[in-house]
C-alpha cells in the first residue's frame, strides 16, 4: 500500500480536452454514485467522520445529481456534497481531468483558476500558454466569455484552435483578450534564481507529476554555492511522498522526522487500548503510525546554509509537510500566509465511467505533534495575501528574514 500513497491537493486547472462537455446518463450516474458509497464507507479514514452519512448526503443533493447533464457538471454536483464533510482529498475526477492528472498535457486556455461567486479567478498563468500569450495575468477576474458572464470553468472551454474573447477585471479596470484555446503542458518546470550572489530561489511547483528528483538534484548543485537558499512552495500543491522526502533530504539530515501517517487500524488500536481517551490523531501517533522521513543523498551533500520557505494559501499538503519540518527542526524560517491546511494521505481509485475518486485513507502528524488539515502551517514571518503573490514583494520579505535588505527598484 505505501508505495501507492500520494499526498495530494489537485488545484482546479482552466482547461478542455477536445472532447469537451461530455454528456452523462442517469444510469451511468447511478453506476458512479454506487461505487463511490462502495470505497467511502469501506476505505475513507478521517479522525471524527462518520462515512454512513454518504447515503443522505446522495438524497440531499439528489436534485442537483439528477439536474447535472454534462461530467463536469456531475462531478461539481458530487464535489459539492464531499464538501458538507469538511475536509480535504475527497475529490471526483472526471475521465478528462483524470487524463490530465497523468499525462500532464491538456487543451484550454492555460490558467488554473479558483471559481468565485463573479467569476474565476486567475491563481497562475501557464508559461508559454495561450492565456499568457494573450496577456492574462495572475490576479485577473474572468468574469465574461463571449458577451456571456462566467459561472463556472465550462463557459470557458473548448476544442484546439478555437477562440474565445474573455473580459477580466484587473484591479478597478476592465480589460478585453481575445484567446486561442491550444495544447499546452500543465507541468511547470522547477527552476532556479540567484537573487544576489550569496542568495538562491528554488522554485519547486509540484511533488506530483512534474517532480523530477535529477533535475532538483541539479538545481542544489548549483544552489551549494550559495549562503542562503529561498525555497519557494506558494503554488506548490502537493504530490507524492517519496519526492517530498527526496527535497527534505536536500536540506534536513538523513532520516530527519517529518511526521507520521496514522491509518483507521492505528486508530482502533489505539482505542482499544486505550478506551478512556479520545483517538485524536496526535495522541495515537505518539504510539503507533507509519513514520516519514528526509531522504538521504547518494552523493552525501545537502544544502547547509540558510533556509527560508515561501507559503501561500495554495501551498498544500506535502508542501505544508515540507515547511512544518523546517520550522519544528529549527532548520529556516517560513514566510507568507497560513497554509491550505489540506493534509492527508490519499490515493485514486477508477470508478465507472472512466471518473477517478481521490480517497483519504490517513491523517498526518508532525514531528511536533501538529494535526495539519483544517490548521495549515502559520509562517514566522506573515504576509498579506496580495503581498505573497507578487514574486518581488515575497522575495523581499524571504530576504528580511535572513536580515538582509535588498535595495528598492529604480
Amino acid at each position: 500500500m505505501k508505495n501507492r500513497i500520494t499526498v495530494l491537493l489537485l488545484g482546479a486547472c482552466l482547461s478542455a480536452g477536445a472532447a469537451f462537455a461530455q454528456p452523462i446518463s442517469p444510469e451511468a450516474k447511478e453506476r458512479v454514485l454506487e461505487a463511490i458509497g462502495k470505497q467511502i464507507k469501506s476505505h475513507a479514514y478521517v479522525k471524527g467522520v462518520d462515512f454512513s452519512r454518504w447515503d443522505s448526503l446522495v438524497e440531499k443533493h439528489k436534485e442537483a445529481f439528477e439536474g447535472a447533464s454534462t461530467q463536469d457538471q456531475f462531478a461539481a454536483a458530487v464535489n459539492g456534497a464531499f464538501a458538507e464533510f469538511g475536509f480535504s482529498h475527497l475529490n471526483l475526477q472526471t475521465p478528462r481531468a483524470a487524463e490530465i492528472r497523468t499525462t500532464g498535457r491538456t487543451v484550454g486556455i492555460g490558467v488554473t483558476i479558483e471559481v468565485r461567486p463573479d467569476g474565476l479567478l486567475v491563481t497562475r498563468v501557464i508559461e508559454g500558454g495561450p492565456a499568457q500569450k494573450a496577456g492574462i495575468k495572475v490576479g485577473d477576474l474572468l468574469f465574461e466569455a463571449d458577451g456571456k458572464p462566467i459561472r463556472g470553468v465550462e463557459d470557458v472551454r473548448g476544442e484546439e484552435g478555437t477562440k474565445v474573447k474573455i473580459r477580466v477585471r484587473r484591479g478597478e479596470e476592465a480589460l478585453d483578450f481575445e484567446v486561442v484555446r491550444a495544447q499546452f503542458s500543465v507541468v511547470q518546470k522547477d527552476e532556479l534564481k540567484w537573487i544576489d550572489d550569496k542568495t538562491a530561489l528554488i522554485r519547486v511547483n509540484s511533488f506530483a507529476t512534474g517532480y523530477d528528483p535529477k533535475a532538483i538534484d541539479e538545481l542544489f548543485d548549483e544552489a551549494r554555492k550559495a549562503e542562503r537558499l529561498i525555497v519557494d512552495l506558494r503554488f506548490n500543491g502537493g504530490g507524492a511522498v517519496p519526492n517530498l522526502s527526496h527535497l527534505a533530504g536536500k536540506v534536513l539530515p538523513p532520516y530527519t522526522p517529518l511526521g507520521k501517517f496514522i491509518t483507521r487500524a492505528d486508530a482502533n488500536k489505539f482505542k482499544e487500548a486505550n478506551p478512556d481517551k479520545p483517538d485524536d490523531p496526535a495522541l495515537v501517533a505518539k504510539e503507533y503510525g507509519w513514520t516519514i522521513g528526509a531522504r538521504a543523498q547518494r552523493d552525501g551533500k545537502r544544502f547547509d546554509g540558510d533556509v527560508v520557505v515561501l507559503v501561500s494559501p495554495s501551498s498544500a499538503s506535502a508542501s505544508e509537510i515540507f515547511a512544518a519540518a523546517v520550522k519544528e527542526h529549527k532548520r529556516g524560517k517560513v514566510v507568507g500566509t497560513k497554509t491550505a491546511g489540506a493534509v492527508l494521505a490519499s490515493t485514486f481509485v477508477r470508478l465507472p465511467e472512466g471518473f477517478s475518486l481521490q480517497l483519504p485513507l490517513m491523517e498526518f502528524v508532525t514531528f511536533g505533534g501538529l494535526r495539519l488539515e483544517g490548521a495549515g502551517v502559520q509562517p514566522d514571518e506573515p504576509l498579506k495575501p496580495a503581498e505573497v503573490g507578487d514574486d518581488d514583494l515575497a522575495v523581499r520579505a524571504a530576504m528580511k528574514a535572513f536580515g538582509v535588505a535588498l535595495p528598492s527598484a529604480a
